[in-house]
């Protein structure tokens, strides 16, 4: 038998050569070799469903009904504009008004007035023409005027204009089902909108030359007005002065008005930490919180050395009594730091409400300024009022009339111009081939929707459904052997499933559990005696059941087995063994006592033997300080002395995934069994507690798929040998 110094030699020997594992991604995130996984599982599904989709797709899209799509050609020809009597000026293309000429020009092609003007151009075979290739089979030829209803939104969503780069072209599109419609229809869309250039600038040059004469002369006579009525107000008042009076009035007013509110600001952040000071030790009454504060900064270091002395006080009460020097020492020095701190906090208060007393009168001067210079700037406003009034009338209409006048110019030389600059250049060509449907289009269109099933589609149920369900799960999520995987027995008892070998009538289900222990042993590379360890991710997934098992495996094997429950929130083994539970490790851990010589004689532990070479050592109550417990130099002696007396020790700890029980005492075991619950624990979760416990150095024989449904068992390892085997007890004669 191996010593207890040797064992943890041996432990810490393998732990150092452990290899660490990154940290595992989120609960929804995916590493790239898990979608590679993903999609090599679900790929051929993928691909199904792909193509699938895009066949129907494609199938549809290719169903549709031709289109073509032509364009006719406009012309703008630029004309030379007069200016003024001195100047004649050429609007080139660079200039911002054509834009906005082809601007307006591209909103009007498609507008409803010319789409009316369009079909009243057109004779009735002609709207025949045009709505034949829209009807279906069998359908009748509508009415005239319901047929003009439906051509005026079919104009209008056929057809599109655009300027033909940075040239004076401008391209009308049409698209129709007929090719020879889509040519008419651009040609007889680009006439009719030079005539409704034509006939719009005609009748708006007209009237705007009668309106603008008639505007200007009225306009000249109150700008003559309006500058005698400014000049004798400027005579009458010496305005000049005035306005450098106000100039100097108003810049004494903006730099009184940035002081005031500088000292309001400065004013209102010593009141707020003033209030919060006061707030705090009205509340709370601790002096720490006052720290963040400059007035307070030192309460800081004094309250770090009281927390020293509290700790060192701590400390040295294990050791000394109240009365000893040192401890008298430390509360003297503690009452000094105390004192200061008080007497520091009422010297800052103090400091504080000076502060804003001064704050106030500074503020209340700065403000009693800047009225005066306000009542003085609102004299000097007074007078300039009807200067102001006067100069905006004299500016107003002077530039009016100057407006006026320009435009009235420009609207007589218009008139005489001709009255469209539209051309059409180029009549629309009947089309050889539809735009659509685009084969290229659609293929690349459907191809790039494939791809983007292929890989949706298994990244997406990875993502729904990640739960663990097998053993490929087992091996490519977690990266560990598959020990078992058991079925649910649900033959058996509740009460019996803790000892399926010695108590259950179920030959099938012992085969499981014993092939489970072959394939421990298999798997293991430490020899007896040793200490494994059994947790799970969360609670539910049988950790105990397999647990109880495992122990009573061993123990029929000759191995003097010890079962320790350290699930001290829930204990469930003496429940298991039909036990109650009022002695054990926390009754033991109370007195204080090192490892008894003989443990199972020690009635403080309670050691139960259930069946022969099979020891179960309780909790001995429940408490939620397992952590400490864990930690206690005593408990580490008892199990450094249990090793001495059996050849296995089994914790039936925890879940890894909720407590950190398990982790602790990971690092003091040998070996691990992982049990998962089937269908129960997502992959990314599972993953994360197999990686904490790889970061404590123990080795993990495997993972124990637990609860199964019946006909999901896999063919891998051993875990198929309860189905064989209950065939095999059923054949028998």
């Amino acid at each position: 038998m191996t010593s207890p110094s040797g064992k943890f030699a041996s432990t810490a020997t393998r732990r150092a050569k452990a290899p660490t594992e990154s940290a595992p991604p989120g609960l929804i995130s995916l590493t790239p070799s898990d979608i590679l996984l993903c999609i090599r599982e679900r790929g051929i599904t993928a691909l199904v469903l792909a193509t699938l989709i895009c066949t129907l797709l494609g199938a549809y899209l290719i169903r549709q009904p031709k289109v073509f799509e032509t364009r006719a050609r406009l012309l703008y020809e630029q004309k030379e504009r007069v200016v003024d009597m001195a100047q004649v000026v050429n609007q080139t293309m660079g200039t911002g008004r054509n834009d906005v000429i082809f601007n307006t020009y591209l909103a009007q092609i498609n507008s409803p007035s010319v789409a009316d003007r369009v079909i009243a151009s057109l004779s009735g075979d002609e709207k025949h023409a045009l709505w034949q290739p829209y009807l279906d089979d069998g359908d009748p030829m509508p009415t005239d005027s319901a047929l003009d209803a439906l051509l005026h939104p079919l104009i209008r969503s056929s057809a599109s204009a655009g300027r033909q780069g940075p040239t004076l072209f401008i391209t009308v599109n049409t698209r129709h089902r007929s090719a020879k419609m889509a040519a008419f229809l651009a040609t007889r869309l680009s006439r009719e909108f030079i005539l409704y250039q034509f006939d719009r600038n005609t009748l708006s040059n007209n009237s705007a030359i009668a309106f603008l004469e008639s505007q200007t002369k009225l306009q000249k006579a109150k700008a003559e007005a309006a500058e005698q009525a400014l000049q004798k107000y400027r005579e009458k008042t010496g305005l000049v002065s005035l306005d450098e009076s106000r100039n100097i009035v108003v810049s004494r007013m903006k730099s009184l008005s940035e002081t005031v509110t500088r000292a309001q600001v400065t004013r209102l952040e010593i009141e707020a930490r003033l209030r919060q000071a006061e707030s705090i030790l009205a509340e709370s009454g601790d002096p720490l919180e006052l720290a963040t504060t400059a007035e307070f900064s030192s309460l800081a270091s004094i309250q770090t050395q009281i927390d020293q002395l509290q700790t060192e006080k701590a400390k040295m009460s294990q050791r000394y009594g109240a009365k000893h020097p040192a401890m008298v020492d430390n509360q003297r020095t503690r009452e000094a730091l105390e004192r200061l701190r008080e007497e520091l906090v009422l010297i800052a208060m103090a400091n504080l409400r000076n502060q804003r007393a001064k704050a106030f009168s500074e503020e209340e001067e700065l403000r009693n300024e800047l009225n005066l210079a306000e009542n003085e700037s609102l004299r000097l406003d007074q007078m300039a009022i009807e200067f102001n009034s006067l100069r905006r009338d004299a500016e107003t209409n002077r530039s009016t009339y100057s407006q006026l006048l320009n435009r009235l110019s420009e609207t007589t030389i218009t008139a005489q111009l001709e009255n469209s600059n539209l051309r059409l250049i180029d009549e629309a060509a009947v089309p050889m081939q539809p735009v659509e449907p685009n084969v290229k289009k659609i293929a690349f269109m459907l191809f790039t929707l494939g791809i983007g099933i292929f890989f949706t589609y298994p990244i997406a149920l990875e993502l729904l459904f990640n739960r663990i369900r097998g053993w490929s799960d087992v091996e490519n999520y977690l990266r560990l052997p598959l020990l078992a995987e058991l079925p649910s027995f649900h033959k058996i008892r509740k009460e019996k499933l803790s000892q399926i070998l010695s108590l259950s009538e179920d030959d099938s289900a012992s085969e499981v559990i014993r092939s489970l222990y072959s394939q421990i042993q298999l798997s293991s590379r430490i020899d007896l005696p040793k200490t494994l360890l059994v947790t799970s991710t969360i609670p539910g997934e049988g950790k105990s059941f397999i647990a109880s098992n495992l122990a009573e495996v061993f123990a029929s094997h000759g191995a003097r087995t010890l079962l320790v429950d350290v699930d001290f929130r829930r204990p469930t083994q003496h429940r298991s063994f039909r036990s109650d539970n009022s002695a054990g490790l926390l009754r033991w851990l109370k007195t204080a006592r090192p490892c008894p010589e003989v443990p199972k004689d020690d009635l403080d532990l309670g050691i139960l033997e259930p069946v022969p070479n099979l020891h179960l050592l309780r909790t001995g109550g429940t408490t939620r300080q397992s952590t400490e417990i864990l930690g206690n130099p005593q408990f580490r002696e008892l199990f450094e002395g249990l090793r001495l007396h059996y050849d296995l020790i089994i914790f039936d700890t925890p879940p890894a995934g909720v407590f950190p029980d398990a982790l602790i005492l990971a690092e003091k075991a040998d070996e691990l069994i992982y049990v998962v619950r089937y269908n129960h624990v997502n992959r990314p979760t599972a993953r994360r507690v197999v990686s904490r416990i790889n970061k404590t150095g123990i080795t993990q024989l495997g993972v124990v798929l637990n609860l199964m449904p019946s006909g999901i068992a896999s063919n891998g390892y051993y875990s198929s040998y309860g189905h064989y085997g209950s065939k095999y007890y059923g054949s028998r004669d």
